[in-house]
């Protein structure tokens, strides 16, 4: 038994020793801002739900992965991905995105409007965060859910009661929400990715109905609708942006780094040639229902931060538009680049206000706010994408502006 654990140690030794070093910093983080906000008294169950949260991560890691490395190799492995990170910020594709989050990261410091930071640049953050949870699942493992609302909903109930009836601090009842996330993940994963295609898509969207009408029904859970006055992450909107803004950089490079690992590798070689993978010995069934539980804690990060934004949470987010949204921000962005959810997710949201502002003109007739909704442009926005841009617009966009840049170089 002990030569075993200690072999399931090294085997996801890569793993461990990453996640070990962001858990020590994000704790320490937001240890500080407990201090400077003068929150002492939730310093122990901070330190509690972090340790749990750990211990759980590395439990699910000893169960369902196989990493080959030791940890004194992976530690001396560190110096070079930094050293990789370095050169990649200095091609055009890596400091052009490190300019975009700077663009991001200094929004608050050009405007403090609550309406544009709050209802446009924090939303489409948090749909960042969902819309990356799906072409994790989808673009990485080739596994398309339709049901994806299930977890983004679930979570964001479980946050709001955290909140509202139990009354925790929020950082634990975002934590809380996205690990009830990945339990809900493992109770619709285990039959469902059995399935296959269409069968899949089908199956997942059904669940989610099934928690719709469950939410629904006042004599068992909390009717149609649903918790009210659930408190925002901060009354400063800048706080607010900030602590979302971490939160989508730490969500997006988490998912990045488990793609371009070994692990990573197992998800591409089931969606490239699942029955081949079967007959190299691997358990595709194990590995499509850890890649379902990783996209669902991020969908659950981001049902929380949502819940939160918008104070309150009904049965109408398990519908199968909110299921559809991270379907087509990443059919924008492009599948499978995880950083084309960001760049589907900003578009989508400043594409809604800009034709909401336009629905609003006096000269237009009667009925016009009411023809130009989400669903008019999910619709449109899905058929042009899958007309004039079936890999999204990030690679095509990158590459353009590539040659312009090498135009002005004189290269």
């Amino acid at each position: 038994m002990q030569i075993r654990f200690l072999n399931r140690i090294k085997e996801n030794s890569l793993l461990i020793t990453y996640f070990t070093l962001l858990y020590l910093i994000l704790l320490a983080y937001i240890l500080t801002l407990l201090y400077y906000f003068t929150y002492t008294s939730l310093v122990f169950s901070t330190i509690l739900y972090f340790t749990l949260f750990y211990f759980t991560f590395l439990y699910l890691a000893f169960k369902f992965t196989e990493l080959s490395a030791g940890i004194k190799r992976n530690i001396k492995e560190i110096p070079s991905a930094m050293s990789r990170l370095k050169t990649w910020l200095g091609t055009f594709k890596g400091g052009l995105t490190l300019f975009c989050m700077l663009i991001i990261a200094i929004i608050p410091l050009l405007t403090q409007n609550a309406y544009y930071l709050g209802s446009m640049f924090i939303v489409a953050m948090i749909y960042t965060i969902y819309a990356a949870s799906w072409d994790f699942l989808a673009g990485y493992t080739g596994q398309v859910s339709f049901g994806q609302a299930a977890f983004f909903g679930f979570a964001g109930y479980v946050t709001a009661d955290c909140l509202i009836i139990q009354n925790w601090h929020w950082l634990p009842s975002l934590f809380f929400g996205a690990l009830m996330a990945v339990l809900i993940s493992l109770i619709i994963g285990i039959p469902a990715l059995r399935l296959k295609g269409p069968y899949l898509a089908l199956g997942t969207l059904s669940f989610a109905m099934i928690l719709y009408l469950l939410f629904a029904m006042p004599d068992i859970l909390y009717g149609s609708e649903g918790l009210f006055g659930v408190p925002r992450l901060s009354n400063n909107v800048v706080i607010e942006y900030y602590f979302v803004f971490i939160f989508v950089i730490i969500s997006l490079t988490i998912m990045k780094a488990i793609s371009n690992s070994k692990l990573g590798t197992v998800f591409k070689s089931i969606r490239d040639d699942e029955t081949g993978a079967e007959a190299s010995g691997i358990n595709t069934t194990k590995y499509k229902i850890l890649a379902f539980m990783i996209s669902a804690f991020f969908a659950g990060i981001a049902g929380g931060f949502f819940t939160m934004r918008n104070t309150a949470v009904s049965a109408q987010i398990f519908g199968s538009t909110y299921s559809f949204y991270p379907i087509v921000m990443v059919a924008i962005g492009g599948i499978a680049t995880i950083s084309g959810a960001g760049v589907g997710a900003f578009f989508f949201i400043f594409l809604i206000e800009i034709l909401r502002g336009v629905a609003d003109l006096a000269w237009l007739p009667a009925g016009a706010a009411d023809f130009l909704d989400d669903a008019l442009i999910f619709s449109v926005l899905l058929i042009l994408v899958i007309r004039f841009a079936g890999t999204g617009v990030l690679k095509s966009a990158i590459e353009r502006l590539k040659n312009l840049w090498d135009i002005l170089l004189g290269r």
